[in-house]
């Protein structure tokens, strides 16, 4: 059986023809189709792009496919799930079933593969979203970058902008943020940066990638950075025990699995996440995903038409990602 899944986000969208062995048969990368930051002309002009192009790699698994799951940021309303459907009528092949979801589910399926458990997402936004073994959903989190998206690589790089201008202000201390981000906007002087913030069309595709700049100053012993750092852990926990108490019972081990590039740094978040959980006595179980989030994007389309995914469907998608890539 072929499926095509997709992950869809802020920053970029990825798709894959992928069979119930975990084979990958054609895949492709465009920029972002999250409603919330993206104009509709825009996504839809995305997708075109990625559905020619797994067309184009193999025409005779795409016109075959059973399923298309879809899992995107940015669809949790009626309206903006209808309006993706709309899209997606024109694109997918012959009278492939069409499933439009929360990434949430490509996140949390790319470590439990159909199993109950949480996710934290945490990249260019965030979202905490999670399945119980009675198939009810919860998310927390993830409102958009003007209301939440707390712990997101947006948040992290807002907390390092507040903090190099309370420091410019002598509200703060001084830290090495400073000259790093200064240095990012080719400017000498913190005011200047105003211009370079307030002057973007996307504001959250400028401030997300200063992120990066928090860890590298951590690493040196930034004490700012690292209390960043710790901030952001806690809210990550917050949502995370909010979740749990919503979903599961007060015993039950949990799964929880941490997506985005966020943790690509676990050396320096997880020490403080697990202390927390730790102190708050949640008995979840802290992993990373087994696959990309397409790979989960894809399992769900393969569970929801029945299939069965065996322990050989993660390394023989390991294997293949590796091929076409």
């Amino acid at each position: 059986m072929y499926v095509i899944g997709i992950d869809g986000g802020g920053t970029k969208t990825k798709g894959i023809i992928a069979d119930e062995n975990g084979t990958i048969y054609a895949m492709e990368q465009v920029g972002a189709t999250n409603q919330n930051g993206v104009d509709l002309t825009v996504i839809e002009r995305e997708l075109t792009e990625l559905f020619s192009s797994l067309e184009e790699q193999n025409k005779e698994a795409f016109s075959k496919v059973h399923t298309v799951f879809a899992g995107m940021a940015g669809v949790d309303r009626p309206e903006a799930k209808e309006r993706m459907e709309g899209i997606f009528s024109k694109l997918v092949p012959g009278c492939a079933k069409i499933i439009i979801d929360n990434d949430g589910v490509n996140a949390l399926y790319s470590g439990t593969l159909g199993f109950p458990g949480i996710v934290q997402i945490s990249g260019t936004g965030s979202i905490t979203f999670g399945i119980n073994d009675k198939g009810e959903r919860k998310r927390v989190g993830g409102w958009g970058y003007l209301i939440d998206d707390e712990g997101s690589g947006y948040d992290i790089g807002r907390a390092a902008l507040h903090a190099v201008f309370k420091a410019h202000d002598g509200r703060g201390p001084e830290t090495a943020l400073t000259e790093m981000i200064r240095k990012h906007f080719t400017v000498s002087d913190t005011p200047e940066l105003i211009a370079y913030i307030y002057g973007s069309n996307n504001p959250r595709s400028v401030i997300a990638p200063l992120s990066k700049y928090v860890t590298i100053a951590a690493d040196r012993g930034d004490e700012m950075a690292n209390h960043i750092i710790r901030e952001s852990s806690s809210k990550l926990v917050h949502s995370i025990k909010s979740l749990y108490l919503q979903l599961f019972s007060s015993s039950q081990k949990v799964p929880v699995v941490l997506v985005g590039g966020l943790f690509s740094r676990l050396d320096l978040f997880l020490p403080a996440i697990e202390s927390m959980c730790k102190q708050w006595n949640l008995p979840i179980n802290l992993q990373a995903p087994k696959i990309e989030p397409v790979g989960g994007a894809a399992a769900a389309a393969l569970v929801s038409a029945g299939c069965k995914l065996e322990e050989s469907f993660v390394e023989n998608m390991k294997r293949n990602e590796i091929i076409v890539q």
